[in-house]
Parts: C-alpha cells; structure tokens; sequence
C-alpha cells in the first residue's frame, strides 16, 4: 500500500504543472493579449502599441526558438512587453523545471506570486506552479501555508489547491486530512470533471 501512495505523490508533482498549463495556458495567452494589444486613446497610440507588440513577439518566438531558450529568455525579457514578458516569466520557469532546476523555477514562480503588477489570476497559478515545482527538501508545513489561501477560498484555482494539499497530507502520512480534502475536491461545483474523477479514484483508494 505503500507503494501506491508513493507512486500518486510521484504523479502528482510531476504531472501537475503539465496539466496546469494544459488546462490554464490559454487563460494566461488571453491576458498577455490583452495586455500587449490594450485600447488606445488615439489612432497613433494604437499604431505605437501594435508596432511595440510585433516586435515583442518576434524577440519572444525567438527566444523560445532558441537552442538554450531559458538563456535567452532570461536576456530579452527586458525588451518585452508586459503580455509577452508575463509569458517569457513563465515560460523560464517552466524550462528551469524541464532542465531539473527545482530551486530555480520555483524561485520564478514565486516572483511572478509576488508581482502585484500581475493580474491575481496569474498571481495564484504561479503560487500553485511554485508549489509544484518546491524542491523535495521543501518543509511541507510553508508549503501548505502557501496554499492555503487559494484551498480555503473560492477562487478557480481551489480544486487544484485542494488536490496538491491532499498529496502533501499523504506524502505527511497524514490520511485523515488527505481523504478529507479529497471529498473536498469531489463535491466542489466548480470541480473540472477530470479532477473530480481523479479525487474519487484516490479517495477509494484511501478507503481500501
């Protein structure tokens, strides 16, 4: 049985920050847009800002295009604008991730958290992503209270706060907790089917 729980918790913090962006990512392409495009007072302004915008997004594609793109990201982030450089944050720390650089993208994550630039939304993704993505010599206890916001409110992002809780009350040993928030997960409205089905599979698995 002990296996079991091991192989979830290895799933769940592995496969969390895929499906985040996954499921998410379009939100955050909608707020750069939104940001880079923005309404202009005046026919020039628009011009000003379409003109700034393109040019953003070729220094952005090839950046990413990059053979280090997290190298490049970090040196052109400066001459991006607040949409494309939003997404060139998380995108650098997502390659940090990819390259096994847990304290690196972590450390991004919890930057974009604290930018009070940053629309709350994408504040909150990045707070789950930096949980995500904590180093296994993380103290579990800071990284519950990192979640702990987005798990007792009402936001989008408490499903999956919930669930990612739950793995650390189980990588904790704590069942109790873990099934309790589980069933949380399981008759929350908002829930995303796939999670919901997902939190019941482990919550039967708890049970047995």
């Amino acid at each position: 049985m002990a296996d079991i729980f091991d192989e979830i918790d290895e799933e769940l913090k592995q496969d969390r920050a895929k499906q985040v962006w996954a499921r998410y990512g379009k939100y955050v392409v909608a707020a750069a847009a939104a940001v880079v495009l923005g309404v202009g007072a005046s026919q020039g302004y628009t011009a000003w800002k379409q003109s700034q915008a393109e040019i953003a997004a070729n220094i952005y594609s090839n950046a990413l295009a990059a053979d280090d793109a997290v190298a490049a990201l970090e040196a052109d982030l400066g001459q991006l604008t607040d949409g494309y450089a939003l997404l060139g944050r998380f995108q650098l720390a997502a390659g940090r991730a990819d390259a096994g650089d847990a304290t690196g993208a972590e450390s991004v994550y919890l930057e974009i958290a604290g930018d009070t630039s940053v629309d709350p939304l994408y504040r909150d993704a990045a707070t789950l992503l930096s949980v995500m993505n904590a180093p296994d010599s993380s103290d579990a206890a800071a990284l519950q209270g990192r979640l702990a916001p987005l798990a007792d409110g009402a936001g989008p992002w408490k499903p999956l706060a919930l669930e990612l809780s739950a793995a650390l009350d189980l990588k904790a040993g704590d069942r109790a907790a873990a099934a309790a928030k589980l069933q949380e997960v399981i008759e929350l409205d908002g829930t995303p089917p796939e999670l919901r089905q997902r939190a019941a599979q482990l919550a039967e698995v708890l049970k047995s």
